[in-house]
């Protein structure tokens, strides 16, 4: 008699630790689910703002989460059942899935090229460079120049230039859609530059702006304060107001109403904005009828050039060459001899 209670006993006594084991690995399988769940949430309540999540808000991210969780457990510890759900539906849930993340990832990018664009120009960031010491402001125009100059070198140099508009009239969509992006980087930065660069002469007293031409009316025009300058982004509209004005055939600003935004009596304010007309205005202005002449000659493709300068394209193959020698030092064996290769039978 008790020999056959324990053997009725122990399929009874398997099962339930066999129940036990599965709870105990899907428990295992939720705590390393919610390390990537957590990590996502954490960044979401961080983008939505901590004081923007009150009372129920709370408990409902908690309930998202373990539900994220515990649906990602079963394909980090997978069941019979819940395999061959994920065999049935595999074909079209990849296909949602990637889709899913190409839209994330082109989302992102749109994301950071607009910040890219806008962030030069944010009040924020202006006024702390005005009220940061001298050189933190002079290391910004120094870096933006740099930037300005080998994004502005393609559209200078004929050869270069003549390769990105092959490109843009005769390539594919996505050709298009780098030239037009690399564009519009070309000129928020270009701005960026002169931006500051009259910020810098506004900040040091050498300049004075005015919302009024100065001397046209009995009132004397008042100087716009440096801090109304950023706040307003007088300087950016009246960089943007120049290029307008460079295209007299159209009559870009009349037609659209767009006056002047800003005046200035400094002779050094003239000379930069003159150097903004000549290399910035110049360069888009000529990449803009290049770009009309060309989509309907069509024109033979030119040979391949770089799009660098002379002076970077050395200083890299220097930074190259050094860093490959020391890879070769390193790998040499000791007393400075090759090693011999084996003969051949």
């Amino acid at each position: 008699m008790p020999d056959r209670v324990v053997g009725e006993g122990q399929p009874e006594a398997s099962a339930a630790s066999r129940g036990r084991a599965r709870a105990l690995r899907r428990v295992t399988a939720m705590r390393y689910s919610l390390v990537p769940v957590g990590g996502a949430a954490f960044g979401m309540i961080l983008g939505i703002g901590l004081g923007n999540l009150h009372g129920w808000d709370w408990a409902l991210a908690g309930v998202g989460a373990l539900t994220a969780a515990w649906l990602l457990s079963y394909y980090v510890s997978p069941t019979s059942w819940s395999a061959q759900i994920a065999t049935a539906l595999q074909p079209g849930a990849a296909k949602v899935v990637i889709g899913a993340v190409w839209a994330w990832a082109l989302l992102l990018l749109a994301c950071g090229y607009l910040l890219l664009l806008v962030a030069p120009f944010s009040e924020g960031l202006q006024t702390q460079e005005v009220g940061a010491p001298l050189i933190v402001q002079v290391a910004i125009i120094v870096v933006l120049l740099g930037v300005t100059f080998h994004l502005l070198f393609p559209l200078v140099k004929p050869k270069p230039r003549a390769m990105l508009v092959w490109r843009f009239t005769q390539g594919r969509f996505t050709a298009k859609a780098l030239f037009a992006l690399f564009f519009g980087l070309i000129v928020s930065t270009s701005i960026a530059l002169w931006d500051q660069l009259l910020l810098l002469l506004a900040r040091l007293g050498a300049a004075g702006f005015y919302l009024v031409p100065p001397g046209t009316g009995e009132v004397p025009a008042e100087r716009v304060p440096l801090a109304d300058l950023i706040n307003g982004n007088h300087i950016f509209s009246l960089l943007v107001w120049q290029i307008g004005d460079m295209v007299p055939t159209l009559r870009v600003n009349d037609t659209i109403g767009f006056g002047q935004p800003l005046f200035y009596t400094s002779p050094a304010v003239g000379w930069l904005v003159l150097a903004f007309k000549a290399i910035v205005g110049l360069a888009l202005i000529g990449c803009v009828l290049a770009i009309v002449k060309a989509q309907g000659e069509k024109p033979v493709k030119p040979a391949e050039v770089s799009l660098l300068p002379r002076a970077t394209r050395r200083t890299l193959h220097r930074i190259t060459a050094r860093s490959g020698s020391r890879v070769s030092t390193r790998g040499a064996p000791a007393g400075g001899q090759e090693p011999k290769e084996p003969a051949s039978a």
